[in-house]
């Protein structure tokens, strides 16, 4: 699958027009925080691999440490491995590798998109927002199994991609589609899959209700403006105004001080206000 983006409203966090952006066929430059996660996400799968080919069981046990493991949760309450919420996203099974070729794949595609978009801060918030919202999911309502994998998260870029840029046009094994109508086509597929496990009785081995919580996020937090939300720059914005307003009535108060000097004469400071064009001196 190739990606096809090129938006004509940059500025923006709408759609595009009715006609669609422009198709240009070429692969996005891939962004900073998606690089980091290809890589995070590759060498998890390198390193339990080479564990998983010695005779030892320490690879099943990693799985069981860091995966989302229901049953633990379900019984052991409120003792409960809290770090496997996010862990989880960063682990694949080792017996198919498509399964994080195809989720890596996603992650290029789309995640360039949505970190050209939000930022990379913002970015990673929502893709770990997603990873928390598939958990809760599976951890409410699906089967008790050890899950794994980081689909979830990565439906959550796709489909916030999808809201935030719905008439982007990809490439689906050579044909143009809308991206609004690939998401929802995944997203549709899965919860039939889902429902046809349900109703069967024989559910198949996907964690159907990761996917579809981390899609959920993703689909609210574009709908509803939480992709905006970056407490570390809010915060980093607050020290900067707490300095800038510091600063300016450092400076209001030496005037001040200067003025009585020239009218007053040095010996009219209080030893406080020493003190303070002291400590100004020191900062100089």
């Amino acid at each position: 699958m190739t990606s096809q983006y090129q938006d004509p409203d940059q500025s923006s966090w709408g759609g595009g027009g009715d006609s669609g952006p422009a198709m240009r066929m070429a692969l996005p430059p891939i962004t900073p925080m998606v690089k980091r996660l290809m890589l995070i996400n590759g060498v998890a799968y390198a390193a339990l691999f080479l564990v998983w080919l010695t005779p030892s069981l320490l690879a099943r046990d990693i799985v069981q440490w860091l995966g989302l493991e229901k049953e633990v949760w379900q019984w052991g309450f409120p003792l409960v491995p809290i770090w496997q919420v996010i862990t989880y996203a960063f682990l694949h099974a080792v017996t198919d590798p498509t399964h994080l070729l195809f989720n890596m794949l996603l992650l290029y595609f789309f995640g360039t998109m949505l970190e050209t978009i939000l930022g990379s801060r913002r970015f990673l918030i929502l893709y770990l927002g997603a990873a928390l919202c598939g958990a809760a999911l599976h951890l409410m309502w699906g089967p008790l199994s050890t899950a794994i994998g980081a689909s979830g998260a990565v439906l959550g870029v796709l489909v916030a991609s999808a809201v935030l840029r719905p008439d982007t046009t990809v490439f689906l094994f050579f044909f143009p589609v809308r991206l609004k109508w690939l998401a929802t086509g995944i997203v549709v597929l899965d919860a039939m899959r889902l429902l046809i496990g349900l109703k069967s009785g024989q559910p198949d081995m996907v964690a159907h209700w990761i996917h579809l919580g981390g899609a959920l996020y993703g689909f609210l937090a574009a709908r509803q403006g939480w992709v905006r939300w970056d407490p570390i720059g809010r915060w980093r914005e607050r020290r900067a105004e707490g300095r800038d307003n510091r600063r300016q009535a450092d400076q209001e108060r030496l005037d001040a001080l200067l003025e009585k000097i020239h009218s007053q004469g040095l010996g009219s400071l209080s030893g406080k206000e020493k003190e303070f064009l002291k400590r100004l001196s020191r900062k100089g």
